[in-house]
C-alpha cells in the first residue's frame, strides 16, 4: 500500500474541472489512474475500438477530491487535412466528473429565501437540480411551480388562475406591466412543458430562470430589506418660512407684497 502511494504521488498534475470552484478547469493531483481499453466487432468484420480512464482527483485550490472519467472511441474523431493535403485526425475526448459541477450558479441570496420560506426555497433547490442534470422539462415546470408558490406567498389567492395571480400582483403594486408580461411568458413556459412536453433549448431556458430570479430577488429579499430601512432614514428636514418686508417702494396687500403701479 504504501508503495502505491508513493507511485500516485509522483504523477505530473492535471487540469480538470473541479466540481466545487466556480468555472474552468484547475490544477489538480492525481491520487490515482487506471486506464481499460475496449474493442467490439460484428460478425462480418466491422470493428470499433477506445479505451476509458478513470481517475482519482484532488483540487490544489479548494482541496476537493472527485472522480474524472476520460472516454475517446474510433468512431469520434476530429478530421483536417495536413500541409501536403494529407488527411489527418485524432481521437475526441470526452470527460465528465462526479460529483458533477453545477452548470449554473445558484443565485447568492438563494439562502435568504429559506428564511422567507421553506416550501419556495425546496422547490427552488430541486429546479436548480433539474437544470444542472439538463432536465430542461422538469425545469421548465419548476419555473410554474416556484412562481405559484411566491404568489401564494404574497398573499394572492391560490383558486385563481396564473393570469389573474399576476393580474392582481399587478394591481396591488408589488409588479409593473412590463414584469407582469414576462412572467406571463414564464407561466406559458411551464405550462407547456407540463402539458405539452415542450423541452426549452439552454439559452431559452436561461432566459427564463433569470426572469424568475429577478422577481423573486426583489419581492423576497432586496425588496424586503429595502423597505425595512424606511424608519431608519432621517425624515426630510423641512426648509423654514421666509418672512418678506415690504421696502418703501412696495405696497403690502392682500395678494401679498406688490410693486406699485407708476402713474
Amino acid at each position: 500500500m504504501a508503495d502505491i502511494v508513493a507511485k500516485t504521488k509522483r504523477l505530473k498534475p492535471t487540469k480538470a474541472h473541479c466540481p466545487t470552484c466556480d468555472g474552468g478547469d484547475r490544477t489538480c493531483d492525481i491520487h490515482g489512474t487506471v486506464y481499460i481499453p475496449w474493442t467490439w466487432e460484428d460478425r462480418i468484420g466491422n470493428t470499433v475500438s477506445g479505451g476509458v480512464t478513470h481517475s482519482l482527483l484532488q483540487c490544489r485550490g479548494c482541496e476537493t477530491v472527485f472522480y474524472e472519467i476520460d472516454s475517446w472511441d474510433t468512431e469520434d474523431r476530429d478530421m483536417w487535412h495536413g500541409p501536403s493535403g494529407e488527411l489527418c485526425g485524432e481521437n475526441i475526448h470526452t470527460k465528465a466528473t462526479y460529483p458533477k459541477p453545477e452548470s449554473r450558479t445558484k443565485p447568492i441570496w438563494l439562502s435568504a429565501i429559506l428564511k422567507q420560506d421553506e416550501e419556495l426555497h425546496a422547490i427552488l433547490n430541486e429546479m436548480y437540480v433539474a437544470y444542472d442534470n439538463q432536465a430542461f422539462i422538469l425545469t421548465a415546470i419548476g419555473l410554474r411551480t416556484a412562481l405559484d408558490r411566491g404568489t401564494a406567498k404574497l398573499g394572492i389567492e391560490a383558486a385563481l388562475t396564473f393570469e389573474e395571480k399576476l393580474k392582481r400582483l399587478q394591481t396591488t403594486g408589488v409588479i409593473g406591466e412590463t414584469e407582469r408580461r414576462i412572467l406571463e411568458v414564464v407561466t406559458n413556459a411551464g405550462n407547456a412543458a407540463a402539458h405539452q412536453g415542450w423541452a426549452p433549448t439552454a439559452q431559452q431556458l436561461r432566459q427564463l430562470l433569470s426572469a424568475l430570479e429577478v422577481f423573486l430577488q426583489r419581492a423576497f429579499v432586496y425588496g424586503q430589506n429595502t423597505l425595512a430601512l424606511k424608519d431608519k432614514i432621517p425624515a426630510k428636514q423641512r426648509r423654514p418660512k421666509v418672512s418678506v418686508v415690504a421696502t418703501p417702494t412696495q405696497v403690502e396687500t392682500a395678494e401679498g407684497i406688490v410693486q406699485p403701479t407708476k402713474t
